[in-house]
C-alpha cells in the first residue's frame, strides 16, 4: 500500500556476529579438522548447556571472569551465559562421571560469552574447541595436552607460533610462606598478569591490593583516625566499652549512620588487630616481576629462574615440572622451525582454579601477538565443585575464530558446487534424478533450480553465487539421454552422455 512505512531494522546486539556463507563453511572445516585430530588420541566428544547455574563459576573461576559474565535471575535462580567450558565439563564429571573409569578423555566445543570490548578476534559471544584429560597428573599427561595443542595447529596449518608454559606452583609456594588467606592469594593472582606484562603500575597494584586487604583502612568518617594501640590487646567487650567512654569524655563524635557507635568501634578494633598487608603484597609482586625478567627459553630454567626460586628459598619443583613436560614434549617428534618455546613461570591465565603447570599458544598479526589457545592443570576444580575427591584434570581451548584469523585460507576439504536447472517446469522431474546421481560424489554440493525461471536466470544465479558448474536438462536432452554441462570458471560448455555424466562431472571439478 502506499505511504505504508516499513517495520524498523532490528540490529544485532554489539559484540556478537551473524556467520554468512562461506564463512561458515570455513569453521565448520577448521572444527572438523580439529576434532579429527583429537579423536585420534582418544578423546571423545561432550556437549555440556549454555546456560548454567551462576555458583558454578562464582567457585573457581576468578574475579576477572566473573565481571564479564552475563548474569540473571529467572523464577528465583541465578543463571549465566558460560563464560568458559572447563567449570561445565568438571561439573558433569562430578554430577554424572565419577564412576567411569580414569583417565577420562573429552572434548568440546561451543559458544561462550564475555563482557568485553569488541575488536579483531575477540568479540562477546565466541567459539571455543577444547579437550580435557581428567584423572591423570604428572609429566605424561601435561605433554600430552601440549603435544595436542601444537599438533591441532598443525593440522589447520599455522606453523609459525609462539608456545609459552608457566606454573603457577612458584608462585602459590610463595603466598603461602608468606602466610596469605586464601581470598588474599585469589587478589594477588588476579594480577599477575597484569603486572608482569606491565599493564598496571606496580605501586597502583600494591595500593590496590592492600587497600582491598584492610590496609590503612582505621577510618571512619573521618572522625576517628586512630585508637589506642593497647586496645588492641584486650577482650573486645572490654576494648569496645574503654574506647566509647574514652571517645564520649573527650567529645568526640562517633558516628555512621544507622550503626551504632559501638559496632563502628568494634569494626576499627577488628581492622586494628588486622597486620598490614602491604609489605606482604609488594613481596609477591615483585616476586612475580622477578619471575617474569627471567622468562626466555628453556635453557634458562636451569639457570636464571631456578635462581629467583632458590633466592625466595621455594623448591624447585615447579621447573622441575616444566622441563619434564617439555622433555616428553620433543618425544612426540620435533616441533616445526618455526615455532618458539617460551618459559615464563609468571604466566597466571587469568582463572583462579589453575594449580599447576599452564601455557599459552600466539601467533603474530598485522595488530600483534593473538591468542590462539590456552589451558593448564586445575587439580583441586573438581572437589571444589562437590565431587568426592581432588581429581588431577589439565586441558585446552582453543578460540576458533581466532584460528580462522591466521590460518591459511585454502579450498582443502571444501565442496565444489554444481547446479541442476531444467529449462521448463516439465524438464525438472528428470533434473531431480540427474541431481540425485551427481550426489553420489564425495565433496561435491549439488543445488537445484527450484524457481523454475529458465536456463538465463538459472545461469546468472549459478554466476553470482560462484558455482562451478551447471547441468542443464531440456526436452532434446531427454529424448537422447544426454545433458549440458556448463563450466562457469573455464567459460565451457559440452554435451555429456547420462552414461558418463558422474566421470564428466568429477573430472570438471577436480
Amino acid at each position: 500500500m502506499l505511504g505504508e512505512r516499513s517495520a524498523p531494522v532490528i540490529q544485532r546486539v554489539r559484540g556478537t556476529t551473524d556467520v554468512l556463507p562461506p564463512e561458515d563453511a570455513r569453521l565448520r572445516r577448521l572444527e572438523s579438522r580439529l576434532r579429527d585430530e583429537l579423536e585420534r588420541f582418544g578423546y571423545q566428544g561432550m556437549q555440556t548447556p549454555i546456560i548454567e547455574p551462576l555458583e558454578l563459576f562464582l567457585r573457581k573461576s576468578g574475579d576477572e571472569i566473573v565481571a564479564r559474565m552475563y548474569s540473571f535471575s529467572h523464577w528465583n535462580r541465578r543463571l549465566c551465559l558460560r563464560p568458559e567450558v572447563t567449570a561445565s565439563v568438571i561439573r558433569a564429571y562430578v554430577d554424572q562421571l565419577q564412576g567411569h573409569g580414569l583417565p577420562l578423555r573429552v572434548q568440546y566445543s561451543g559458544p561462550i560469552f564475555r563482557y568485553e570490548r569488541p575488536s579483531r578476534g575477540r568479540s562477546r559471544q565466541f567459539t571455543v574447541l577444547g579437550l580435557e584429560l581428567i584423572g591423570a597428573s604428572g609429566a605424561a599427561a601435561d605433554a600430552e595436552v601440549l603435544h595436542l595443542a601444537c599438533a591441532g595447529l598443525e593440522a589447520v596449518g599455522i606453523t609459525r607460533y609462539r608456545l609459552v608454559v608457566g606454573h603457577l606452583g612458584a608462585t602459590l609456594q610463595l603466598l603461602g610462606a608468606l602466610g596469605m588467606t586464601d581470598h588474599a592469594q585469589s587478589l594477588v593472582l588476579d594480577q599477575m598478569e597484569p603486572i608482569a606484562r606491565g599493564r598496571v603500575d606496580l605501586d597502583a597494584a600494591i595500593a590496590r591490593v592492600a587497600g582491598l586487604l584492610g590496609a590503612d583502612a582505621g577510618h571512619a568518617n573521618g572522625a576517628v583516625s586512630e585508637l589506642p594501640p593497647g586496645l588492641a590487646s584486650l577482650p573486645q567487650d572490654q576494648a569496645t566499652a574503654i574506647a566509647a567512654d574514652i571517645l564520649s569524655r573527650a567529645s568526640l563524635p562517633v558516628e555512621g549512620g544507622a550503626r551504632q557507635p559501638s559496632a563502628i568501634i568494634q569494626r576499627l578494633l577488628a581492622r586494628a588487630r588486622r597486620p598490614d598487608p602491604t609489605d606482604q603484597v609488594r613481596t609477591a609482586f615483585e616476586f612475580v616481576a622477578a619471575l617474569h625478567a627471567a622468562a626466555g627459553p628453556p635453557e634458562r630454567l636451569q639457570t636464571d629462574l631456578r635462581s629467583v626460586l632458590e633466592k625466595h628459598g621455594l623448591s624447585t619443583e615447579p621447573a622441575d615440572e616444566v622441563l619434564g613436560a617439555l622433555d616428553l614434549l620433543r618425544a612426540y617428534g620435533p616441533l616445526g622451525p618455526e615455532v618458539e618455546v617460551e618459559v615464563d613461570l609468571s604466566l597466571a591465565r587469568g582463572l583462579r582454579y589453575y594449580t599447576g603447570l599452564v601455557f599459552e599458544i600466539y601467533a603474530d598479526s598485522n595488530e600483534g601477538p593473538l591468542q590462539l589457545c590456552g589451558g593448564g592443570r586445575y587439580d583441586d576444580l573438581a572437589r571444589a565443585l562437590g565431587g568426592r575427591e581432588a581429581v588431577p584434570a589439565c586441558g585446552f581451548q582453543y578460540g576458533l575464530e581466532r584460528l580462522d584469523l591466521i590460518a591459511p585460507r585454502d579450498d582443502v576439504g571444501s565442496r565444489r558446487r554444481v547446479l541442476v536447472a531444467g529449462v521448463t517446469s516439465a524438464d525438472h522431474p528428470s533434473a531431480l534424478s540427474v541431481a540425485r546421481e551427481l550426489r553420489t560424489l564425495e565433496n561435491l554440493a549439488v543445488e537445484q533450480d527450484v524457481r523454475l525461471r529458465g536456463v538465463r536466470s538459472a545461469l546468472r544465479y549459478a554466476d553470482r553465487a560462484g558455482i562451478d558448474l551447471v547441468v542443464i536438462v531440456g526436452e532434446r536432452e531427454r529424448q537422447e539421454g544426454a545433458v549440458v554441462v556448463r563450466d562457469l570458471r573455464r567459460r565451457e560448455e559440452t554435451r555429456v552422455p547420462l552414461t558418463g555424466l558422474v566421470d564428466a562431472v568429477r573430472s570438471a571439478v577436480a
